[in-house]
């Protein structure tokens, strides 16, 4: 007799007797639990194969020139997402409003970042009151690897 093992699908955690011909079997063979196995090997395919990746963007962006009147047409025959959408959208604004307020309540006189360092050599001096002499500054190259 076989040994039994305990199904990963954390929805389902039923014992199975696993296939023979599958020897690290881990998932039963109900049919939410082989959908619970294949999104899982999805995520870690996405994360793990550029290749992969790629090809499924490339899938998605033919698919979505192929058929550029989907969304329209099925938020006409949804009505019900429509509006559930909606409401969700109206919540994550109200929040989004609360976390802005907040900041602006905090940070009233912060200016906008702006990268104004150029390319090049400067020359370092460290600002210190107790120097005379500045005999330790430096020459350093700036390199902007970003146009932030």
């Amino acid at each position: 007799m076989q040994k039994r093992k305990r199904c990963l699908n954390k929805d389902c955690g039923e014992l199975f007797t696993p296939c023979p011909q599958v020897p690290n079997q881990e998932y039963c063979s109900k049919k939410e639990c082989r959908r619970a196995r294949k999104r899982e090997w999805n995520r870690k395919k996405l994360a793990s194969d550029e290749d992969y990746r790629d090809a499924r963007r490339d899938a998605q962006k033919n698919w979505r020139e192929k058929n550029p009147d989907y969304c329209k047409q099925y938020r006409a025959r949804q009505k019900d997402y429509v509006q559930k959408n909606r409401q969700q959208q109206r919540t994550r604004n109200r929040k989004r409003q609360q976390v802005d307020l907040g900041n602006r309540i905090a940070k009233t006189d912060e200016s906008p970042v702006k990268n104004t360092v150029l390319t090049g050599r400067y020359r370092l001096i460290p600002v210190r009151g107790d120097m005379i002499a500045k005999t330790d500054e430096s020459i350093v190259e700036i390199i902007a690897i970003s146009g932030g």
